[in-house]
């Protein structure tokens, strides 16, 4: 049987996910559970907050599990102005950013395609500047699951918008739906193993708006999730 790989940062956003499954101890340091999702087997792996953070838990999980087929990317975002979200509504992203890299200068930020600095795929020709494209086939069975769920960029940030201003920029910068902590760093380790990767996330407050409604959001990427089967 397959097995698939979920990462969220947080426990408050995966209750749902740790009430069901059995816990598995460690990997990398972070405690994992496992279940079943759609039949396949599933691990699923609390990050910590943050890039770096889920990056080395990613990386250690597929260096220990090198069976894991896909890796999914779960939690809680801000909605930014115009995407037409509202809190408790999940998102499917159809590729994540990297929204702080790049080149700041007092114009903005130019990325790192503009720059040239690929940070993955040049020998193939391929080359992965900032935005980390989401695996077709994993959207689709997301979509399948939930209908007319919305789908976008989401933008990984290493800050987060404290002002609706500041949320407004990184939005229209990227063209983003959503701002979250860690889908970018996940994505770029999944494509370095090669494993096809998705993000979900559930909307838990407007972007620049520090009132969180954790507990929606979370629950509304967690059944999106769970409604594979």
């Amino acid at each position: 049987m397959s097995l698939w790989l979920i990462t969220v940062a947080m426990a408050p956003e995966a209750r749902l996910l740790t009430t069901r499954w059995q816990v598995a101890g460690d990997i990398g340091r972070r405690p994992c559970w496992r279940g079943s999702l759609a039949g396949r087997d599933t691990l699923l792996l609390l990050t910590g907050i943050g890039q770096v953070n889920a990056a080395q838990a990613v990386t250690a999980a597929l260096e220990a599990e090198p069976g894991i087929e896909a890796v999914f990317n779960l939690g809680c975002a801000g909605a930014f102005e115009g995407s037409g979200l509202r809190i408790g509504q999940a998102a499917l992203a159809s590729e994540v950013v990297l929204a702080d890299m790049g080149v700041q200068s007092a114009g903005g930020l130019a990325g790192l395609d503009e720059v040239d600095i690929a940070l993955a795929g040049r020998s193939t020709g391929l080359p992965v500047y900032n935005r980390i494209p989401c695996d077709l086939g994993l959207n689709e069975l997301i979509r399948r699951a939930n209908p007319g769920i919305a789908q976008g960029p989401m933008a990984t940030v290493g800050r987060i918008s404290g002002d609706a201003a500041t949320a407004l920029a990184v939005g229209r910068r990227w063209g983003a739906i959503m701002e979250e902590m860690e889908g970018a760093a996940v994505g770029l380790v999944a494509r370095w193993y090669a494993k096809p990767f998705a993000a979900l996330r559930g909307v838990s407050n407007p972007a620049g708006l520090r009132e969180l409604d954790l507990a929606a959001g979370a629950e509304a990427a967690q059944r999106a999730l769970l409604a594979l089967g």
